[in-house]
């Protein structure tokens, strides 16, 4: 990895150390409903003393026998299990199974804390979002991008600078895995949906980065080295690409770019 790299990752563990729980009530004491944890059915699903099921919103943890569902069921089991909870739902309180829909939190020693924020901040959980549900989302997703960028959990399996050729050569081992991509930017493009398209020079199957319109632009030059963080993607008349969502994925040139969150 290089210096630069490592740099940009140690600032942003830095950044992240200090930045509170932003998807926490003020008070989860004034949250009126509560129950006692009995039974952990995996990483985000409890059942509650009197049988009811709560499953977790806006969150979803490998299913059972998948990689890291074991770990996500402990964590889960370490928070809450014997334990009492907040349960504080959302628009919509129960799903189709009947189970309650909640954002739990639980008190522990460094003070009250979300569960289901937790396992995505751990890498535990990608997030999934169901209408008309779905408080909380920013802090969700820069939670999720803060697992990313530091390769817990889920993320961590691939690690080290790749170039668009070593990329390209695992493509199917690397797609739907985070990853770090350093190239030469050779193509910029803005679509009508106002995404930024950048690409190398060389690229076998037309590997790209995509810059949301709700990320602050960095300045772009053709020529300059880029190096990008995120989720391999692939579709097939796209190829493969990563989305960017925070100046914390990127890097250009020399210098550290400032994050937007």
């Amino acid at each position: 990895m290089s210096p630069r790299v490592v740099l940009l990752l140690a600032v942003l563990a830095l950044a992240s150390a200090v930045v509170p729980c932003l998807a926490q009530v003020d008070d989860p004491t004034q949250i009126p409903l509560e129950g006692r944890v009995y039974k952990i059915v995996d990483g985000d699903t409890v059942v509650l003393k009197g049988g009811e099921t709560v499953r977790y919103l806006n969150i979803d943890t490998p299913e059972v026998g998948r990689p890291y569902a074991d770990e996500a069921a402990a964590l889960n089991r370490k928070f809450v299990k014997f334990k009492d909870v907040r349960l504080e739902i959302d628009v919509e309180e129960h799903d189709i199974y009947g189970r309650l829909l909640a954002y739990v939190y639980v008190e522990t020693e460094q003070g009250w804390v979300m569960v289901n924020l937790e396992l995505v901040r751990a890498g535990l959980a990608r997030l999934l979002f169901i209408p008309p549900n779905g408080k909380y989302r920013g802090a969700f997703e820069t939670a999720l991008q803060d697992a990313m960028i530091h390769r817990h959990g889920m993320w961590g399996s691939i690690g080290g600078v790749l170039s668009v050729a070593d990329l390209e050569a695992k493509l199917v081992e690397y797609t739907n895995e985070v990853v770090t991509v350093q190239f030469e930017i050779s193509s910029i493009a803005t679509d009508e949906d106002g995404e930024t398209h950048v690409g190398p020079a060389e690229s076998r199957y037309g590997f790209h980065v995509v810059f949301s319109p709700l990320c602050e632009l960095p300045t772009l030059v053709a020529g300059d080295e880029l190096t990008v963080t995120g989720e391999l993607r692939c579709k097939l008349r796209e190829g493969p690409y990563i989305d960017v969502t925070s100046l914390d994925q990127v890097q250009t040139g020399s210098e550290i770019l400032p994050s937007t969150g």
